[in-house]
């Protein structure tokens, strides 16, 4: 299980270690992680690097994790991973897990990036990309930048249309979350697919 959160630091002694003395005034000005992270994902000093390395060593970590068990074993990596995915990002992204016949992941990949409500999304790349990684199976992601985690309608009626489109090659779809912060809804929980 990964925890983000660390009770034992406060927010600026963690950012301390990136920032040294400069430390509360980084937190004073950021007001929060979702701030400092959005700005880590675009580093302009050394500092700023160090914050992004250690994002992506966090990010590795969980990739590795899932390269080497069954994804559905695994639903708390998943979410895990894609949190981190879309930490800082202030606009919407869409994410395609590839999966091999064992649901280990091959590869994970920003398929389509859109603005703060919205994303296009085009099934016959997805498909292609699928058939060129030998995937078997996907899991979707998306991430509501708005903060609410609730699937609308379009959300719902792109899934089934990926379903649909990727039964033709034998892909099965898994499931699709949609992320808001720490919040998210898994499309096969509730039964959406």
């Amino acid at each position: 299980m990964f925890h983000f959160h660390s009770t034992t630091l406060s927010d600026a002694a963690l950012l301390e270690r990136f920032f040294g003395q400069e430390a509360e005034d980084v937190w004073e000005r950021c007001g929060s992680w979702a701030k400092v992270l959005e700005i880590a994902r675009d580093p302009r000093t050394e500092p700023w690097h160090a914050l992004a390395n250690a994002l992506e060593i966090l990010q590795r970590g969980l990739t590795e994790d899932l390269a080497e068990r069954d994804a559905l074993d695994a639903p708390e990596t998943v979410r895990a991973f894609l949190r981190t995915f879309f930490m800082g990002r202030p606009y919407e992204i869409f994410v395609v897990l590839y999966l091999d016949a064992r649901n280990r992941l091959l590869h994970a990949e920003e398929a389509f990036r859109g603005t703060l409500t919205q994303t296009s999304v085009y099934p016959r790349e997805i498909v292609r990309r699928a058939l060129e990684l030998r995937a078997a199976a996907v899991i979707f992601s998306h991430q509501h930048p708005s903060g609410a985690c609730e699937p609308s309608i379009a959300d719902e009626c792109l899934t089934r249309q990926l379903k649909e489109t990727l039964a033709m090659v034998d892909v099965k779809v898994l499931d699709h979350f949609v992320i808001a912060g720490a919040a998210d809804v898994s499309f096969a929980q509730r039964g959406l697919l």
